[in-house]
């Protein structure tokens, strides 16, 4: 771990670098730097209160990544100085991304840092002094306008130029950020040392977002579809969801599939599948358009010059695998007359994978969605 800003093209270098030398970390790590307004470090004691919000943790002697405690209820966060600055890893961990302790860790200081999992799920954040500034979809970049590139600029935009050149980087280019906002650098010989760590129990506690924030996330229109979703009788979800599933079959020609089309008779019909039919769908429908794009992948890489090829989400293929994994989820219905917020992200997640599908046409079926839903679409 050092310290000092490089120059953008340098930190990105050395982070591709990292990536290649230490594979495992592009499955599933949450890297944190916070640093402090005062010339001082915090204390453990003081770093587990902020991230547990005072629920249940405990602090450890210096120990290896591979040596820490990964079992379920349990969850490490390895923790060391750098300077004034303190950097917080976890790997296959999430907790450093979360906005309640993004807050609390901020308060007197700032934090940046970046998580990603296996299922692609990430987050680029920024908090300072109690409230979060920046919280970006790193692999999505191309789609940052506004105020989010504002706030960190000219880190952000560093990374949107070093992205041009290759956008399979976004990893490389997130950790970039998180070294030239906090100057502090992410190192194989880090990774392979003993540091002290933390324990935490699930759940964190948690706090009120700003008003600021929480006017952000109520006009957020994904949010909002939650919200119509979550209101919505059985019957309308139904509705909703065999609209959605009819649109993805004829706009990605899944009706080339026997097993959707039984699933849209279903649907229709408010009949959820059942476990054999999740299994023919997951065999006939989802995996032979996953072997498309993997197809298409290794046609690629045999390509000299692919410089005109599109980004993985305009690749067609990509997107009907999305819209097959979209209406696996949606014939399974919804999760019963009365969805408690444990629920919702689940019934979600066949709206999420038809946004994917959908690309730029999502806006206008969502909101269609959410008229089938609230019953204003007559």
């Amino acid at each position: 771990m050092t310290d000092g800003r490089s120059a953008f093209a340098e930190v990105f270098s050395h982070y591709r670098e990292l990536l290649r030398k230490e594979p495992w970390l592009e499955t599933a790590v949450c890297w944190t730097v916070v640093v402090p307004h005062e010339p001082r470090p915090f204390s453990l004691a003081d770093l587990g209160a902020r991230v547990s919000g005072g629920t249940p943790h405990e602090v450890h002697e210096a120990a290896p990544l591979e040596a820490l405690p990964y079992y379920d209820g349990v969850h490490p966060m390895s923790v060391a100085p750098a300077g004034p600055a303190v950097v917080l890893f976890e790997n296959n961990g999430f907790l450093g991304s979360l906005p309640e302790a993004l807050r609390r860790l901020s308060r007197d200081g700032r934090v940046c840092g970046v998580y990603w999992n296996v299922e692609g799920d990430n987050r680029l954040s920024y908090a300072a002094d109690g409230r979060v500034l920046v919280g970006l979809d790193a692999m999505f970049w191309d789609e940052w306008t506004g105020d989010d590139v504002a706030v960190l600029e000219p880190e952000l935009r560093a990374m949107t130029d070093l992205l041009a050149g290759d956008e399979d980087d976004w990893q490389a280019a997130a950790m970039t950020v998180v070294e030239l906002v906090t100057g502090v650098r992410l190192t194989a010989e880090w990774l392979s040392g003993a540091h002290p760590y933390l324990t935490f129990q699930w759940p964190l506690a948690t706090e009120p977002p700003s008003p600021e924030e929480l006017a952000a996330y109520r006009n957020d229109p994904e949010v909002k579809l939650r919200d119509a979703v979550r209101a919505a009788p059985e019957s309308r979800q139904f509705t909703a969801l065999t609209h959605l599933a009819g649109l993805l079959a004829t706009r990605f020609r899944l009706g080339e599939f026997p097993v959707v089309r039984d699933v849209l008779v279903d649907l229709a019909s408010g009949r959820r599948a059942g476990a054999q039919r999740v299994v023919e769908l997951r065999e006939q429908l989802v995996a032979p358009l996953a072997q498309e794009v993997f197809t298409d992948d290794d046609d690629d890489d045999d390509d000299m010059d692919d410089t005109d090829d599109p980004s993985f989400e305009q690749d067609p293929a990509w997107q009907r695998m999305q819209a097959g994994i979209a209406l696996q989820i949606a014939a399974r219905g919804p999760k019963g007359t009365t969805l408690t917020v444990v629920d919702i992200p689940m019934v979600f997640d066949a709206y999420h994978h038809a946004g994917l599908a959908l690309g730029d046409d999502w806006p206008a079926v969502r909101e269609t969605i959410r008229g089938v839903l609230s019953g204003t679409d007559a």
